[in-house]
């Protein structure tokens, strides 16, 4: 595959992503990873560090997408302050940590974890009924879980390669019980903050490593440039059709998405 075409295919992804990111709060990396896993070797990634440089490279390009999308959730006052400011407070002391152990430590049993946590998410949004809500707490949970909340998903963020707002929106939800576009754009602000803070660490860690043609520390800038930009420009749109649908459909969205991903890392661990 020339150059020419694998750009054509991360700027169309990261389009698809954008909207995605602007929709539901989320970083992109359901789609990031799985592709750039694909197509990094084309770009002369070697099998040997490919997953620190798909790592980096989908928290580096979700960065760029849903800090943009979390600037246009904050101009249109579509988030709540509180639970933003915290849960980031936490996101950003384990997103800057565990990327210095992610090369030490076998991420197998992290990812099943990871799919376990998202498939009893995933239960309790597809069997929610008006009258009775699997899964869903009686009672909304005390604000003094907002920084542990951080501090647990920022871990599996770093680990694996998502922005964490894959928990975030659920948990802000169904945990702290925040209406579904108001949590869509505080989930955003998180989970810019935790991207943008792992994407740093592994940028540092990269430098210890032998350069490859086009990298800057684990990011590999000819494949994150264009997944970043059409990441950007899909999120104004996902933005707006968050701003438009209701509960039940982001809802259902975000449900459809959490298969994707449980997929994905049964795969993967296969």
């Amino acid at each position: 595959m020339n150059e020419i075409a694998a750009s054509l295919i991360f700027l169309g992804s990261g389009f698809l992503s954008g909207i995605l990111i602007g929709m539901l709060g989320i970083g992109g990396g359901l789609i990031f990873v799985p592709l750039l896993y694909f197509l990094l070797p084309t770009l002369g990634i070697p099998d040997s560090s490919l997953a620190y440089f798909t790592i980096g490279t989908s928290l580096f390009t979700g960065a760029i997408a849903v800090s943009n999308s979390a600037v246009l959730h904050i101009k249109a006052k579509n988030f709540i302050k509180k639970p933003a400011v915290l849960v980031s407070i936490g996101a950003a002391i384990s997103a800057a940590i565990t990327p210095f152990f992610v090369v030490n430590v076998e991420s197998k049993t992290l990812e099943i974890i990871f799919a376990s946590v998202m498939f009893v998410i995933l239960m309790s949004i597809l069997f929610e009924s008006k009258n009775k809500k699997w899964l869903t707490l009686s009672k909304q949970l005390d604000e003094r879980y907002f920084l542990p909340l951080g501090l647990f998903v920022g871990i599996f963020s770093s680990f694996i390669g998502l922005g964490g707002g894959i928990i975030y929106l659920p948990a802000l939800m169904n945990l702290f019980f925040i209406e579904a576009r108001k949590a869509v754009g505080t989930s955003a602000i998180i989970t810019s903050v935790t991207m943008i803070i792992a994407t740093v660490s592994y940028l540092f860690q990269g430098f210890n490593y032998v350069p490859t043609s086009g990298t800057l520390g684990f990011i590999v800038l000819p494949a994150a440039i264009p997944l970043g930009i059409g990441a950007v420009i899909g999120s104004f749109i996902g933005v707006r059709l968050s701003q438009r649908s209701s509960s039940f459909v982001i809802k259902k969205v975000f449900a459809g998405i959490l298969i994707i991903a449980i997929i994905r890392i049964l795969f993967n661990i296969g």
